[in-house]
């Protein structure tokens, strides 16, 4: 076997950051707004609902199970929000509760967490596909979007509950002399990803997950729970959902009941073009960051070239295909580089071979602290 070969697999996990640049270098030289400091603001205020969607999607992934509902907890756990505090009727239209608006954000974070935990159940008590369970689930909370609002949009009003409630998707933090005013939703979003990051990298949990989605027979036999985990890495997955469906409603402050609909498109090629795993047991959080900044820049720069809506989503599709080629080169790739070559002398397949094995066993990696 070619030495190469085994340093593809290397490459393409880092794929991603080769393509930013190349993307950024290609608008920068296209148009002389894309550099600009309010572009770049709305590149990273575009990023941070999609980032949290992902690193939510990131923890179902690692364990080789998906989660197609996210898009619609985000639309659902909006529309709640502010259909809790706004008054009925027109134009508001909602529920006429008028509750405080913390309460409020403590009904939608705990809702999000809670559809992930109903979920997760359904695929470790019932034993059910969890690519159905999420498909249905997506389509009951929509249909309970339409339900609570009966087709009409429920929008804030100038009002001190409405300020605080948009709070997260409408302020700004500080300011920075070559970006200005830095948005909160920003700094929640690389907060999100610095503690999935500590999590996934160093902590027993993140292990046990690169664990599971590696080899999960494996992984039982070494006293991990995977039903747990599972669990669990679904109620992250519906809680930061929830957040940013508060973050998306704060920032439009008004919601339809299509809220969302079709991101988990771009939540599925954002985590696997930055290196996540269909397969799980593999991917870096600091690659799906990558991905996120990929596809918001790619339509920022696609919108200021003036590029038609009908060619924006053609180009999406198609990232989304360079998304699935890649991850399924990893794959082709890895398995060539654990084959040893017949050119290879006896001695040095065997220890190849055996140390290649070995690397792949996630019961080997919790021993020596790797996650992955």
């Amino acid at each position: 076997m070619t030495r190469w070969r085994s340093a593809v697999p290397a490459v393409l996990d880092n794929l991603i950051w080769l393509i930013l640049i190349a993307v950024v270098l290609f608008f920068a030289t296209q148009t002389d707004k894309f550099l600009t400091p309010i572009n770049l603001r709305n590149i990273l205020t575009a990023a941070s609902v999609l980032g949290i969607l992902v690193v939510g999607q990131t923890f179902v992934l690692i364990t080789s199970n998906f989660d197609l509902s996210s898009e619609s907890t985000l639309g659902l756990a909006a529309l709640i929000g502010l259909f809790l505090i706004v008054p009925p009727g027109s134009p508001t239209w909602g529920a006429g509760t008028e509750i405080a608006p913390i309460a409020s954000i403590a009904v939608i974070l705990a809702m999000g967490a809670v559809i992930g935990w109903i979920i997760g159940a359904l695929i470790t008590y019932g034993k059910m596909n969890n690519f159905i369970v999420t498909l249905a689930m997506l389509i009951v909370l929509r249909g309970a979007m339409l339900r609570f609002t009966n087709g009409q949009a429920v929008t804030s009003i100038d009002s001190r509950p409405a300020e605080v409630f948009n709070w997260l998707g409408h302020e700004s933090a500080f300011s920075l002399p070559w970006l200005g005013a830095v948005p909160v939703s920003v700094l929640v979003m690389l907060g999100v990803f610095l503690i999935a990051y500590i999590v996934l990298t160093f902590r027993p949990f993140g292990r046990e997950l690169y664990a599971i989605g590696g080899n999960r027979a494996a992984a039982l036999a070494s006293g991990i729970d995977p039903d747990k985990r599972v669990r669990q890495v679904y109620m992250i997955s519906g809680l930061l959902a929830a957040l940013a469906g508060w973050m998306l409603a704060g920032r439009i402050s008004s919601v339809q009941s299509d809220l969302g609909e079709g991101y988990i498109f771009n939540v599925m090629a954002a985590a696997v073009i930055g290196g996540i795993s269909l397969l799980g047991g593999r991917g870096s959080i600091v690659g799906a960051l990558g991905g996120v900044l990929l596809l918001s820049i790619i339509d920022r720069g696609l919108n200021l070239m003036q590029v038609s809506v009908f060619w924006i989503q053609s180009i999406q599709g198609f990232v989304i295909l360079i998304a699935m080629f890649i991850d399924a080169q990893k794959v082709r790739f890895r398995g060539v580089a654990m084959t040893p070559s017949l050119d290879e002398p006896a001695g040095e397949r065997d220890v190849a071979a055996g140390g290649d094995a070995m690397e792949h066993q996630p019961s080997a990696r919790i021993a020596r602290g790797d996650a992955g």
